[in-house]
């Protein structure tokens, strides 16, 4: 199933060209002398829908190196009028015209880079790992410029050796190139050469291979120092900082990193979810140093930043989050208040460093980072201030990994091990994992064994998932997994749940040759969750379908769902397990074109709560990109449940009539590319009115019971949360920056119990964060 074709008898040779002889200025005009020596490639075929087929319009793709780096363009044709330019923040997935350049630097698909430039200007890159894994996390410090012209538009890249990572080689090496160009005019359609669809694989390892020579990068230093003032206009405080992270390429194949005084406040905030299940949510990696140099760290494909993670989360055994998280106060002494955020504002860090890097079939990386201790002001009954300290913690990160990729196909096994050290912490994880891709490029196999020895109580846990694809198209998954109830991975880690014993299987099948249809695809999933006790938690049967038109590019989908019964192991905090009867659920959507310039979608859910009444809820939004500078996004959701269920503490429970609402509303403008003005506002506000009680059988798992009121006291409540962010952001300069952020959040006491649009509104007025920050930083060096 290689679709890139057959090795050639010799690699072709990537033209160098003297930095001083290139004379390239990066306008994306096509037009230096240079270029007209390059030989053009295209071959490009459609990829998206799969249909393989050859290209309508031309491509011309030129690419050379100098001894700073890789030049690449691209000439796009297509019809006048037809260009679709759309100017969004980094990483931003939507249908327009762009060219991506995918570079294997391993030469034997083990690492890589996406690098995508947008009509118009905006990015979107990426690291890759074998063989689609992104970390859309990561910024690069590569460049571009695009323009318009009358048959088309055209591009121009510069990629320079410092940012990318190489491994050791002699006079002669060879790096793999893969190019992606998607048309928006035709509803986002990808071409690519070599050609790879998601429907197959292979994908980083069936890189078109170019071999290069007399490559010798210089040992590259950069810095990145900044400085930082946040005033905080509740508490009346501004607070100043400086401090600098440092990258040291010693060799080309390794990266040293450290970062002092470090200032990790986000420029971007977290989306607003209401959390009233017993899991945690997962929330992504945003601040700089820890998403360079990262991917050695994600050891398993679950682990990775783009994983179909569904239902029950990642699994890693490292959540960068952690590290600067809130501190560890322990238990608060009575009759001492706290305001609720200072428990929950993130820990300074005294510092960290990193060092990542490969020999040969050895890939290998280090992390450690130390906490500052933590201060915060408490006050007694009668008003008197008492300071309440938390002791930073340390953390400690190791990894090696070996792979093989002779005789075709791919395989690995890697050591991977955490450490936290705290006076009232003490947890160590170490894990074995393994990958296997064969030869034929029709079995993935990805696991990993762990054992955790944290807070004196040992665990162990391991999990293996096998992907079979049996032809284009068509994949089958089973994941199986084995946690026992007392492994521990969270404090360093991440993991939805220990205590499980699951096999999941999972059916996909895309489908582009159905008249009418762009494509059609199908989804299968069987869920089968136990608990170590042999009872199940988690079990499901799932339909999915969805409908993508040639004609408009709009897309129709629908799932069919059904939950046997269950029990619930988890809502009670330990008072008790018990039974949920099966369930029912369906969810349909409809999504305009996202290309166009107006575009909406609209959705509806209907489904159980676990005691059985109706969950139902809507969505709809719109997308309104009248210029290629301008955009204004609104969603709403709005939410009806019968019976949502809290635990009241004891075996107690309560359930609710509870109505939601959450809208999002952001809009941008863009002075220029590198320069744009967002608004972004997140509120979700909820009523829940006290309906039934119930209380637990201890000693047998059996459906709640239904009982009394047992108190006067109504558990009627509110939930309203709001978040709101003006940023002002100029990238001044490849991955250097200033920012103007305002960020205002409210959080209403329980017993607010007011309309939505009071609800929404006193949040506003009544803040508990108020803050102005500014942040400069610049990248100096090679």
């Amino acid at each position: 199933m290689v679709l890139a074709g057959a090795a050639a008898a010799q690699t072709p040779q990537l033209t160098r060209v003297g930095e001083g002889e290139a004379g390239i200025e990066l306008d994306g005009f096509v037009d230096e002398a240079v270029w007209e020596r390059i030989p053009v490639v295209d071959g490009m075929r459609v990829i998206d829908p799969d249909t393989l087929a050859e290209a309508p319009f031309e491509t011309h793709i030129r690419m050379f190196y100098t001894e700073r780096g890789i030049y690449v363009s691209a000439v796009n044709f297509q019809p006048p009028g037809t260009l679709v330019a759309r100017m969004t923040s980094r990483d931003t997935r939507l249908d327009r015209d762009g060219f991506v350049v995918g570079l294997d630097t391993s030469g034997e698909g083990l690492y890589g880079y996406f690098l995508r430039m947008n009509l118009g200007d905006s990015m979107t890159d990426a690291t890759l790992l074998p063989e689609r894994q992104m970390n859309m996390q990561w910024d690069g410090s590569w460049s571009g410029a695009t323009q318009a012209l009358e048959d088309g538009w055209s591009i121009e890249y510069f990629i320079p050796w410092s940012m990318v990572a190489l491994p050791q080689a002699g006079e002669r090496r060879q790096i793999g190139f893969y190019f992606e160009r998607q048309v928006g005019h035709l509803g986002g359609e990808a071409w690519s050469n070599p050609a790879l669809p998601r429907t197959v694989n292979q994908y980083l390892s069936a890189f078109e291979k170019y071999e290069l020579s007399d490559i010798e990068p210089r040992r590259q230093l950069t810095f990145y120092p900044f400085a930082s003032s946040i005033h905080d206009n509740i508490k009346g405080e501004t607070e100043y900082k400086t401090g600098s992270e440092i990258f040291w390429r010693p060799t080309t194949n390794s990266l040293l990193s450290a970062t002092l005084n470090p200032d990790f406040g986000n420029v971007e905030s977290d989306d607003v979810i209401v959390n009233l299940t017993a899991f945690e949510i997962f929330f992504p990696e945003k601040r700089t140093f820890f998403l360079e140099g990262q991917d050695v760290f994600n050891a398993t494909a679950r682990a990775g930043a783009n994983i179909m993670r569904g239902p029950s989360g990642p699994l890693t055994l490292l959540n960068t989050r952690r590290i600067g998280g809130a501190p560890h106060f322990g238990d608060i002494p009575s009759g001492v208040e706290v305001v609720p955020t200072d428990l929950s504002d993130p820990t300074d860090l005294l510092g960290a460093v990193k060092f990542t890097g490969s020999a040969g079939n050895w890939q290998y990386g280090t992390l450690f980072a130390t906490e500052d201790d933590t201060t915060i002001e408490g006050r007694l009954a009668d008003g008197t201030p008492i300071g309440i300290q938390a002791t930073g913690r340390d953390f400690g990160v190791g990894r090696l990994l070996w792979e093989d990729t002779s005789g075709g196909g791919r395989r690995s096994i890697g050591w991977m091990g955490t450490n936290i050290a705290h006076p009232e912490v003490d947890a160590t994880v170490n894990a074995i994992d393994w990958g296997y891709f064969s030869a034929d490029n029709r079995w993935v196999v990805d696991g990993q064994l762990m054992y955790s020895d944290a807070h004196g109580v040992t665990g162990a846990g391991m999990f293996n998932d096998v992907s079979f694809r049996p032809r284009r198209g068509v994949n089958h998954s089973l994941r199986a997994t084995l946690l026992d109830d007392e492994l521990e991975i969270n404090d360093l880690g991440f993991s939805q749940r220990n205590d499980s014993a699951n096999l999941d299987y999972s059916y996909f099948h895309i489908e582009s040759d159905i008249p009418g249809l762009r494509d059609r695809t199908t989804a299968i999933f069987f869920t089968n969750q136990w608990n170590t006790d042999g009872r199940p938690v988690r079990l499901g049967a799932f339909f999915n379908r969805s409908y993508t038109f040639a004609e408009s590019n709009d897309t129709a989908r629908f799932s069919l769902r059904w939950f046997p019964p269950r029990i619930d192991d988890r809502l009670g905090r330990g008072s008790g397990d018990f039974a949920i009867p099966d369930r029912y659920g369906f969810n349909a959507s409809y999504e305009s074109d996202v290309a166009k310039p107006l575009s909406w979608s609209v959705g509806v859910s209907l489904e159980q709560d676990e005691l059985g009444p109706a969950r139902n809820s809507m969505d709809a939004g719109v997308s309104w990109r009248p210029i290629d500078r301008f955009s204004f996004d609104l969603m709403v959701n709005y939410e009806d449940r019968e019976a949502l269920l809290v635990h009241r503490g004891g075996g107690r429970y309560t359930s609710f009539e509870a109505h939601q609402w959450s809208p999002r509303v952001e809009t941008s403008y863009f002075i220029s590319a590198r320069q744009q003005f967002r608004l972004t506002l997140q509120w979700t506000g909820l009523k829940a009115f006290e309906d039934r009680f119930w209380t637990v059988n201890p000693d047998a798992t059996e459906f709640l019971h239904d009982v009394a009121k047992p108190n006067d006291t109504p558990d009627d409540f509110v939930i309203s949360r709001m978040t709101f962010q003006a940023r002002y952001r100029w990238e001044i300069a490849p991955l250097s920056d200033l920012f103007v952020v305002y960020i205002r959040g409210g959080n209403l006491p329980r017993r607010s119990f007011l309309s939505f649009q009071d609800m929404l509104e006193q949040s506003w007025n009544t803040p508990v964060v108020d803050t102005l920050a500014v942040k400069l930083r610049y990248r100096f060096g090679s």
